[in-house]
């Protein structure tokens, strides 16, 4: 087996992600992120069972359980009473139907977790080393104190407006697709909410709970072990693309949602500081590798996709985990770009579907009050005729086990046999 110098810039969820996944393939790895630290914003994010598992594969599951959250249900709830129109059951209903959890979790405590396990393998990263570009005529990193470092194989975790990705498709600049929509984060301390009897009940809620409305929803759920209740609210308006640290008008946020279940609004009142930037995504991009074949990119430098699906995190980790499994063997360096060519086959039609999902999912939760809302809601609670499609894609028969039910692993496993096997063939046939 070759042992790779593997570059990955970015330290996000992704770009630890695939350390973790290159380092157990005994690879070579240096992770670059330009923050001078960890930088996760305090806030939540959802762990979904095709995400526990990997984790689970990479030895993190206890690590894990001592962080996150465990939800009974999504509950989603109409914007102005609070009613709940349809519930996804996730605990224990996950695990007895896909073998693991769905979690929530605070973003800083999970790149924390994702740090930790990748130092620990053997994963050397680099704080506050800002990449200026990669060369794919060289194979070379970049970085803007004039450093320049050759690797075998370069991967862009680098996010939506990605560098990388200018050395993926060189001819061609891919801009962020701007939704019309952007958000607010926002986080409660226990002891506020705990303190108005009126709310201090969703402290105890064991759900994830949103509540959906024209052109705005607010999802919300305790984090921390139940120190914070989180809060992350789409309404109509722009931010600067990229950024996740964009202070938020207090009285702007609450004016958004001033006709909402009065319940979640004396939440709001409770907020005393909010964080703001645009939601966006990209559109399908032409390829995710380099003309040389020895640069890729990753999660949202490839696929970045709108939140309302909560996979964007995911498919970064099953990507990375794809790559782990498909670089295990390899016997050569010139055997990269056959691989990084079926990365990009296993990885593509999965990450598209789940981009396209999300994009509908903000019509289909934003939806103006009238018939097609009943309907909606009529679908929700699975009221329709039986095998209608659920408007609910986390609920609906069969979206749900496709998308949680995956394991990056083992298909990717699965891909590189055929794909070893018909080399073979053809060698074999060459040689006849």
């Amino acid at each position: 087996m070759a042992v790779l110098n593997i570059a990955i810039v970015g330290g996000g969820l992704g770009g630890l992600a695939a350390a973790i996944a290159l380092r157990r393939a005994n690879h070579n790895v240096t992770v670059y992120e330009g923050a001078s630290e960890l930088s996760e914003v305090g806030a939540g994010i959802q762990v979904p069972p095709n995400t526990s598992r990997l984790l689970d594969a990479y030895g993190l599951f206890e690590r894990f359980k001592e962080k996150v959250v465990w939800p009974a249900n999504i509950n989603m709830r109409r914007y102005s009473s609070g009613d709940v129109i349809g519930p996804t059951p996730l605990k224990p209903k996950m695990q007895e139907l896909y073998g693991y959890p769905y979690w929530l979790i605070h973003r800083a405590d999970y790149q924390q977790l994702l740090f930790d396990a990748a130092t620990e393998t053997g994963a050397k990263v680099i704080l506050n080393a800002r990449v200026k570009g990669v060369d794919d005529s060289d194979i070379t990193v970049h970085l803007e104190n004039g450093t320049v470092d050759k690797y075998d194989l370069i991967i862009g975790a680098d996010g939506i407006r990605s560098l990388v990705r200018l050395a993926v498709m060189p001819d061609e600049e891919v801009l962020p697709r701007v939704s019309t929509n952007c958000a607010y984060r926002a986080t409660v301390p226990a002891a506020k909410m705990r303190a108005d009897p009126k709310v201090s009940f969703l402290m105890d809620d064991p759900n994830s709970n949103c509540w959906i409305g024209y052109r705005r929803h607010i999802m919300a759920y305790p984090i921390r072990n139940g120190e914070l209740y989180n809060l992350v609210m789409s309404h109509p308006g722009a931010a600067a693309v990229g950024r996740w640290n964009e202070p938020g008008n207090l009285e702007e946020m609450k004016w958004h949602y001033r006709n909402f279940d009065p319940t979640i609004r004396r939440v709001l009142d409770k907020v005393d500081g909010c964080l703001k930037w645009t939601l966006a995504d990209l559109p399908v991009l032409s390829n995710w590798v380099s003309p040389s074949g020895r640069i890729c990119v990753i999660g949202d430098a490839a696929h970045a996709m709108l939140p309302y699906l909560a996979q964007g995190a995911a498919q970064a980790v099953e990507d990375g985990a794809t790559l782990g499994e498909l670089l295990t063997d390899i016997k050569s360096v010139d055997e990269l770009p056959g691989l990084l060519a079926l990365y990009e086959k296993i990885r593509r039609p999965r990450c598209e579907i789940i981009q396209k999902g999300a994009y509908e999912n903000g019509d289909i939760w934003h939806m103006p009050d009238g018939e097609t809302q009943v309907h909606r809601d009529l679908g929700m609670k699975g009221q329709l005729p039986a095998g209608t499609k659920n408007p609910n894609q986390w609920g609906d028969g069969n979206f749900q086990p496709w998308l949680f039910g995956h394991n990056a692993i083992t298909e990717a496993r699965k891909r590189l046999a055929e794909y070893r096997s018909n080399s073979e063939q053809s060698a074999e046939a060459a040689r006849l």
